[in-house]
């Protein structure tokens, strides 16, 4: 009896490992919050976070058909609150939605993309964004400080327009207000929610720092592009979808374009409250 319950013991051990190598996939892990977390550590990245995030190839509405791939990096360590951390270097990856170039009767270039997850440390976590703003490979260069010594740098522009000094520490000003401070990665500024345009710029509701890295506190829009114009941020539905237009040639947001990310919602629920639903067809 004793050896018929250790044998019916191992085959039960040993059956989920036989049934993941029939299906031929890799196991691949998803955040799932523990039982007894709060509402606030079950959501990982709170709504409101700002992502600073560089694109790892190019986003073209000629060349990057529906369904191609996004991948972008995290340029400086963002803070989430509870002394979490999303660190700089974790990637982000999306799909674009439709692509549209000019012709066939209109000068109008189109493409319509979405990010849908980020590695949180170990874990995939499904992910919505909206956009605040986008800057082409010369204005990061333009904003990217010259390093002066082992410590400061030249002064410089953001990108959207404020000036700030350089140096570990050293305080980050709109006008004549302090709004953060510089650090070796980028800025770190706390945002009120009434002076951030739209969107807002804090983290439930509480004046958290948040990471810009060489983005302006007051940065919305595109810079850099031409005519280029965010037509749809994604903060609205479908949320998370975002639409950029050009009026003169095909969107193209080259390799190290950068992009200023709103968080709008993170977590498992996320899979399901944000998908595309299929196009129309006539008959």
């Amino acid at each position: 009896m004793k050896n018929n319950l250790k044998i019916l013991s191992l085959a039960l051990c040993v059956l989920p490992i036989y049934l993941h190598a029939g299906t031929g996939q890799d196991l691949k892990p998803v955040y799932q919050p523990t039982q007894g977390q709060s509402m606030r550590s079950a959501e990982p990245i709170p709504v409101g976070t700002i992502l600073p995030v560089s694109l790892n190839s190019a986003l073209r509405a000629d060349k990057s058909g529906s369904g191609t791939t996004i991948i972008a990096t995290v340029m400086q360590d963002v803070p989430l609150g509870g002394g979490e951390t999303l660190r700089r270097g974790s990637m982000l990856t999306g799909h674009v939605v439709e692509a549209f170039s000019p012709g066939r009767g209109s000068d109008e270039s189109k493409i319509s993309f979405q990010l849908d997850e980020v590695r949180l440390g170990n874990l995939t976590v499904p992910i919505t964004t909206s956009l605040r703003a986008a800057a082409s490979r010369s204005e990061v260069f333009a904003a990217t400080p010259e390093l002066t010594s082992s410590e400061n740098a030249d002064n410089t522009i953001e990108i959207g327009g404020d000036q700030i000094s350089y140096g570990e520490g050293e305080p980050v000003m709109v006008g004549s207000r302090v709004v953060g401070k510089y650090t070796s990665q980028g800025v770190l500024a706390n945002v009120n929610p009434d002076s951030a345009g739209p969107g807002g710029g804090t983290i439930d509701g509480d004046a958290h720092p948040q990471a810009f890295w060489l983005f302006s506190v007051n940065a919305h829009g595109a810079y850099g592009f031409g005519d280029l114009k965010i037509l749809r941020s994604g903060s609205t539905e479908p949320l998370g979808q975002v639409t950029l237009t050009s009026n003169r040639k095909a969107v193209n947001l080259a390799k190290g374009s950068a992009m200023l990310l709103r968080v709008e919602g993170s977590g498992p629920e996320e899979t399901q409250a944000r998908v595309t639903p299929p196009r129309e067809t006539g008959r």
